[in-house]
């Protein structure tokens, strides 16, 4: 096939998924002979029968049945693009996206997003609360404007504006003899059950290279996927989660956040960007009330 042809890609899937001409007729607002000639075209084009047709019955051919996934994911891409293409012309300027922590989305960016909309209230921000992995992929892929996630080595294409630096600590249940000591050591929490975050994880990598630095030797007896998850087993004195401060808010949660020693391991936290790409005025404008905020200690 030469081109791709959309309509046709559209009434084949049609029929296959309604097992009638009559019903996907009805179903694209076509006659049944306009959705037959479709149907026609497209397997004209390519040379091969889809469809079977009786007065009673319609099959997909071997062929058609190995074709239709294939149809169905090729229309899905085309309508997306469509969709995309349709909002930035509707909205242009006027949409940011940011890829960001999870932690960092909840803690800290209601306070900057609601003084952002109080100078641009018809903007429309789209929030991805993602693994710092998919942040990477959104920012180099161009499917957010700027992300917020750790400061590492792997950001070698992307430019960096520092933000913070927080430390990770030991959370613990309220009632635990742990949550009464000031400090606990890397090598103390080893006599703990430990909870940490997947290893894919950029908590969990900060933690393992820490370590691995110093030498000393850590194993976790629980891996979960999401902070909360952790932070609750934590507080229902399943173990011990090491993660960042504000994981959790020890003033509304049955956890505690004991400092841990020897050595002190935080995370960096900044606002990456493509360095190839200049940000909208628009963008900026935001990226500068979110440096600015977090520079002041705001945040």
């Amino acid at each position: 096939m030469d081109k791709l042809d959309v309509l046709g890609l559209k009434a084949f899937i049609s029929v296959a998924e309604q097992g009638s001409f009559r019903k996907a007729a009805e179903s694209l607002n076509l006659t049944s002979t306009a959705v037959s000639r479709r149907v026609q075209k497209i397997e004209e084009s390519l040379g091969v029968v889809l469809i079977t047709r009786t007065t009673r019955q319609v099959t997909l051919t071997r062929l058609g049945a190995e074709f239709l996934p294939r149809a169905q994911e090729m229309l899905g891409a085309v309508e997306e693009i469509f969709s995309d293409l349709r909002n930035r012309g509707r909205y242009g300027e006027r949409r940011i996206t940011i890829a960001c922590l999870a932690t960092v989305a909840s803690f800290h960016m209601p306070k900057i997003l609601e003084q952002f909309a109080k100078v641009h209230p018809d903007v429309r921000v789209e929030l991805l609360d993602v693994s710092a992995t998919r942040i990477l992929e959104s920012i180099r892929n161009e499917k957010a404007d700027f992300g917020i996630s750790f400061v590492g080595a792997d950001h070698y294409d992307l430019a960096t504006d520092f933000l913070y630096s927080e430390p990770l600590v030991a959370w613990t249940a309220r009632e635990s003899a742990l949550a009464r000591r000031p400090s606990v050591t890397w090598a103390e929490l080893r006599d703990y059950p430990l909870i940490a975050i997947a290893k894919l994880s950029g908590t969990r990598r900060v933690v393992e290279e820490a370590l691995e630095a110093h030498g000393i030797d850590f194993e976790f007896d629980y891996e979960v996927q999401q902070l909360h998850t952790a932070v609750s087993l934590a507080g229902g004195g399943v173990g011990v989660a090491v993660l960042p401060r504000i994981a959790a808010d020890e003033k509304l949660s049955n956890v505690v956040a004991v400092p841990v020693e020897g050595p002190k391991v935080s995370r960096s936290i900044g606002l990456l960007r493509r360095n190839d790409r200049p940000l909208s005025p628009l963008v900026n404008q935001l990226r500068s009330m979110i440096l600015a905020r977090f520079r002041s200690g705001q945040s």
